[in-house]
């Protein structure tokens, strides 16, 4: 299984597992029960089903090893699953309708004292999937009620969300402003901030990793199904980082309430007072004023405190978690494999890398900034080797004509003296 395969595998089970990474046991066993009455398409695998079991076994692995233990092993045992005959089949729906209080559990242990199920028996796990294929199960019903919440302390809960703006002056044109903002859930307090034209994953990095790099890690960071938040690169960011990303249901915004409130305040208190239309830079600095001056130093109506004493009075309680600013920048670097070429060269969006020679024939892994796609980095066995450069022809020729005659002028050399 290639590498690219074995990440993608490893993506989807962080995916599966990161909503209640955070969570107490209780809640985690409900969360995997109902993840396990739906089919999930799995990459390489296609659409299936997974016990609870399987589902705890990933969180394990992920506790232990990290994001690498979640990845399947290189190689794997050859398992071939025993599949029930259409006689066993029809036996089970059979015994199954003649009692409306029979658990699957007592059908089973009924069909092995029987001998019914083969010789060795079928496992139990095959007989669950085929009642559940055959929708043979009751389901619970269920109806979510929402309910008001608010976490202990601060770095529990992160919520981030985009919100268009005004107008800015770009250079000659006009260029609409989006604001992309993180608020803690406990105290209020905007972590991260940022006006940008563009509601990309370069915008949410850049407000994400200033947030961290302030105030620490966050144990859960909730977020809608935008673009942005749904790729691929803010998923393993969090994975690396140990961060519980949690995504809202599709078109839910009451269940972000809290950072949505307070973009009715940013509309109502600091946007009409814009005068003109100001540049990028100045409606960042005001911005960056009004929450330092006004916002964080009010009182706050839902926790009736300042934002900033509540702060104060909670990381006086707790110890965040800290990364340095290399580790940072580390989690937040977009991934790639490339074959290197016989001459040493790979090809990344169309522009041609030198590699070192050592890596001739061999598969290797490059990184780079999410905004800085030509900042390329080569890492092996997640250290990173050295910057790679862009290849100069000329100047590789120039080399070669030295080195040919360095190596003629010392052969004439041996052979005069000989």
């Amino acid at each position: 299984m290639k590498e690219e395969t074995r990440d993608q595998i490893g993506l989807f089970r962080y995916k599966c597992i990161s909503p209640v990474l955070a969570e107490p046991g209780r809640l985690q066993n409900e969360y995997f029960r109902t993840l396990a009455e739906r089919e999930l398409d799995v990459p390489h695998y296609g659409r299936r089903r997974y016990a609870v079991s399987t589902f705890k076994g990933w969180l394990k692995n992920y506790v232990a090893d990290g994001y690498e233990g979640l990845k399947p092993l290189t190689r794997s045992d050859d398992s071939s699953s025993r599949r029930l005959s259409a006689q066993q089949q029809e036996l089970i729906r059979h015994r199954w309708s003649l009692s409306d209080y029979m658990t699957a559990r007592h059908l089973y242990e009924q069909l092995c004292l029987e001998g019914q199920l083969g010789d060795p028996p079928a496992a139990y796990n095959t007989l669950l999937r085929f009642l559940h294929k055959e929708k043979l199960l009751p389901r619970p019903t269920r109806t979510d009620v929402r309910k008001r919440f608010e976490t202990a302390e601060f770095g529990e809960l992160w919520l981030c969300d985009f919100m268009h703006g005004p107008q800015v002056q770009v250079g000659r044109i006009h260029k609409k402003a989006i604001l992309c903002a993180i608020i803690d859930d406990h105290t209020r307090l905007i972590v991260g901030y940022a006006f940008q034209t563009h509601e990309t994953m370069s915008a949410l990095t850049s407000v994400l990793k200033d947030a961290i790099g302030t105030y620490g890690l966050p144990k859960r960071f909730y977020v809608d199904n935008g673009p942005a938040f749904s790729c691929d690169l803010l998923a393993k960011a969090c994975a690396y980082a140990g961060i519980s990303l949690i995504h809202s249901r599709p078109y839910d915004s009451p269940s972000r309430g809290k950072i949505e409130r307070w973009f009715r305040t940013v509309r109502d208190r600091f946007i009409p007072y814009l005068v003109g239309t100001p540049s990028l830079d100045d409606l960042n600095f005001a911005f960056h004023c009004w929450l330092k001056d006004q916002y964080h130093h009010q009182v706050h109506s839902g926790i009736e405190q300042r934002p900033i004493d509540r702060y104060n009075a909670s990381t006086g309680r707790v110890q965040l978690r800290r990364v340095s600013e290399r580790e940072l920048d580390q989690f937040f670097l977009v991934r790639h494999e490339r074959m290197v070429n016989n001459d040493a060269t790979i090809s990344f969006k169309g522009t041609t890398y030198e590699v070192p020679a050592a890596y001739i024939r061999q598969r290797i892994e490059i990184r780079h900034p999410v905004d800085a796609p030509e900042d390329l980095m080569l890492f092996d066995k997640d250290t990173q080797v050295c910057k790679l450069k862009p290849v100069n022809v000329k100047e590789n020729a120039r080399t070669f004509c030295v080195q040919r005659s360095d190596t003629a002028l010392s052969f004439s050399q041996r052979k005069v003296q000989s």
